[in-house]
């Protein structure tokens, strides 16, 4: 006898989604219980329906999923993400994130198919890095870039670049200042070089960071454009352009609104944007405006933040074996 596969049921308000997730969870091998409108549900109408688990994208105020999350006695997924364009390079990374989410819950099925991604090749220090993700942060930033940065190991396949609203007169101390007690090669912009894995570059505070056709490193003597300096806005459409769709950004503690339009055209192009929670942030303004903007995939603490881009990294490079 067939052992039955594990079975999910879908509440999902927009139509299209829905029906995309419907072939995504039965290509994974999941069978599909319910996926009906829930618009047509009531909170009770929930309880007949017997599943392995839930798959929910709806509002945060639904009452369908008020009431799973106090009464199901299965586990309840929020959300599937956005879902990126099949023939987008970031759609295969999607479907592994959330075969991620249920395969832990529910096992492997015996029958369908499990996404995959091709391992990353083993980092080079001559070549560029897998990912490069962006640092945004001004007033009480430079506190919370250094708690960050302790706590993630430099041996990632990764790197940063580091946009600081700050006085130029404190640009060359930085990387002092952040890169006590860990391992994170900290630099100042040198034009010619390569952004490495394993490095933090400083953006210049009144001089235009650029990157030449090959990859390298260039300095502009023209002044940011806008009201900060360095501008945050400009160095993620820089890094986005440069590295996308293999970058993403968080937003430290800051007052002010640079870089909220930047994020989201970054998570327009399937990368990620996380915000420093207003508990930890020294100012909340700007993690804040990034939040309300509806941009902000993750907040947290700057330990919290270092610990979800560390299992991110895992995940999302890992090759299926």
């Amino acid at each position: 006898m067939t052992e039955q596969a594990p079975g999910i049921a879908l509440l999902a308000c927009d139509a299209g989604q829905r029906q995309q997730l419907v072939q995504v969870l039965s290509t994974f091998g999941y069978r599909i219980v319910s996926a009906e409108d829930p618009a047509s549900l009531q909170p009770e109408d929930l309880a007949q329906i017997k599943v392995d688990a839930w798959l929910l994208e709806l509002a945060d105020e639904s009452p369908l999923t008020e009431w799973l999350l106090e009464h199901s006695d299965v586990p309840v997924l929020l959300g599937a993400g956005e879902i990126p364009a099949a023939d987008c390079e970031d759609y295969p990374r999607w479907q592994c994130r959330l075969y991620g989410k249920l395969q832990p819950l529910l096992g492997t099925p015996a029958q369908g198919q499990a996404p995959s991604l091709a391992a990353p090749p083993t980092p080079n220090p001559e070549a560029h890095p897998i990912c490069v993700w962006v640092l945004g942060a001004s007033l009480g930033g430079p506190s919370a870039v250094k708690r960050f940065l302790d706590t993630l190991p430099a041996s990632l396949p990764l790197a940063f670049v580091y946009a600081q609203h700050i006085d130029p007169g404190f640009e060359q101390q930085l990387p002092q200042v952040i890169g006590r007690q860990n391992d994170w090669k900290i630099l100042n912009c040198r034009p010619g070089s390569r952004l490495q894995a394993g490095e933090v570059l400083v953006v210049p505070i009144n001089r235009q960071l650029g990157f030449a056709e090959d990859g390298t490193l260039a300095v502009s003597d023209e002044p940011w454009p806008g009201p900060y300096q360095p501008s945050i806005e400009t160095v993620l459409d820089l890094v986005s352009r440069q590295f996308g769709p293999a970058c993403g950004a968080i937003i430290f503690s800051g007052m002010g609104e640079d870089g909220v339009a930047a994020c989201g055209r970054l998570r327009q192009q399937g990368s990620e944007v996380w915000t420093q929670d207003t508990v930890s942030a020294a100012c909340a303004t700007m993690p804040g405006a990034v939040l309300d903007a509806g941009f902000s995939h993750r907040q947290g603490s700057p330990e919290e933040l270092a610990a979800a881009l560390e299992r991110w990294l895992a995940r999302e490079w890992s090759a299926a074996s």
